[in-house]
């Protein structure tokens, strides 16, 4: 159902928007929106930032279709709406119309647009009508004001109806129209062959008919076009939820990019070469969830010492020295990873993180954004957000009576922008 409706608009809007739009310009291309319009679009009717709508859009090519097809729909809409004039639209009804069209007057996507689309019809029938026999004429303004007048600045027919709108703004005294009148009459019969002598009463008032009809419908697409840009927000975010299951589809998947998961987490692969994961009976090389806490950790040993080998039976490394086993202690340190949702309500953790460590004299830099690092002689640390994450990575030297910490400057570094890229740089306002 949902489909048959995205469907229609499509053929819908841009049958109104080229009614509208005047001939003697040419026939208006449309063209379907860009990716990058699509997601500015919809992130500007979310609410969602630019980066987080990509996000998820370029990752779930379905949502990011359907959504597409409603944004064309509103950019089309929006086009008719600021439509100058209904100028000679002769080229544009060559193009033709599907009947699928009419399915939307059906959904009721909004109440005015099913009279917004018979008056439409009704026009384009009238124009076909007499557009082969006579030059259309400018747009009326003065006409038009009393028809708008007497149709009462309401949709319905509450003041007057198009007929009784369209004798009022026409009635002889004012002069205007039945001079024009006469002489688009004297067109049609000339462009038709008939002799003019010969034109009996019924066939003379079928020709006045039809000129009397173009202009009445051509009067009321033009009062209705004027009426529904009053309320225009409201018919775009009619528009809009239609969509409306694919909307909340991508606020779900776009909370669930601020939920921690093990992908954010160190891997072997985000080791520098000639380091590697040691074996410890305490190491929870796989994140974990904190209980009682929002936090995930990360806890395994690294070394870079080379010749060392594990052996099962002393639960221990060693390293062959001559033709025996040497049981030393194995050089390296362990690493700690802790990732937290950077915000909690509107509190924003992240930052009140950072500013604590750096209150705790630890060094405020700039490669990773809003980051700083701490050292003492056991261990090195660096606190840092990004997007919607906080986290600390820490790095303590295994051996505390021999500890030689510079050494791991460059590596936390590493670490924490393996980290960071692995984050996405979005933010949800005040995220649930």
């Amino acid at each position: 159902m949902q489909k048959k409706i995205l469907f229609s608009v499509l053929l819908f809007f841009p049958l109104l928007m080229f009614i509208l739009f005047p001939a003697i310009a040419g026939a208006n291309e449309v063209t379907e929106p860009t990716t990058e319009e699509i997601i500015n679009e919809v992130s500007r009717f979310t609410g969602l930032s630019s980066d987080l709508t990509q996000l998820v859009l370029e990752s779930e090519p379905e949502l990011l279709g359907k959504l597409g097809q409603v944004v064309f729909g509103v950019q089309v809409f929006n086009q008719l709406l600021d439509a100058k004039d209904t100028e000679a639209m002769k080229s544009i009804f060559d193009l033709g119309v599907s009947n699928l069209a009419d399915y939307l007057v059906k959904q009721a996507v909004h109440p005015a647009v099913g009279t917004f689309f018979g008056a439409v019809k009704a026009y384009k029938a009238s124009l076909e009508i007499v557009r082969d026999y006579i030059v259309i004429p400018h747009f009326d303004q003065e006409t038009y004001d009393r028809y708008k007048k007497a149709r009462g600045g309401v949709i319905d027919y509450k003041y007057a109806n198009t007929t009784e709108a369209f004798e009022e703004a026409t009635f002889a005294p004012f002069g205007g129209y039945y001079l024009l009148k006469e002489e688009k009459y004297k067109e049609l019969v000339k462009a038709k062959g008939y002799n003019p002598e010969l034109v009996g009463d019924k066939l003379e008032a079928s020709l006045r008919r039809d000129i009397d009809n173009f202009w009445m419908k051509r009067l009321e697409a033009k009062y209705i076009q004027e009426r529904l840009k009053e309320s225009r927000e409201a018919m775009v975010n009619s528009i809009w939820k239609i969509a409306q299951n694919e909307i909340d589809i991508l606020q779900k998947l776009a909370l669930e990019v601020g939920t921690i998961h093990s992908g954010l987490f160190i891997t072997p692969e985000d080791l520098p070469k000639g380091w590697w994961i040691a074996k410890d009976e305490h190491s929870q090389e796989k994140p974990s969830k904190v209980k009682e806490s929002d936090s995930w950790m990360q806890k395994f040993d690294i070394s870079n010492a080379e010749g060392y080998k594990w052996d099962d039976k002393e639960g221990t490394y060693f390293r062959m020295v001559g033709q025996r086993k040497s049981f030393d202690l194995l050089p390296g340190a362990t690493m700690y990873v802790w990732i937290q949702p950077r915000f909690k309500g509107e509190f924003d953790f992240g930052k009140v993180m950072v500013q604590s460590a750096i209150d705790r004299q630890q060094k405020p830099i700039g490669k990773l954004g809003a980051a700083c690092i701490g050292k003492t002689e056991y261990f090195i640390e660096m606190n840092f957000y990004r997007g919607m994450y906080a986290c600390t990575i820490r790095i303590n030297e295994f051996h505390v009576d021999d500890p030689y910490m510079p050494k791991y400057n460059d590596l936390i570094y590493h670490f924490s922008r393996a980290i960071a890229k692995k984050m996405p740089d979005i933010v949800i306002n005040n995220p649930k």
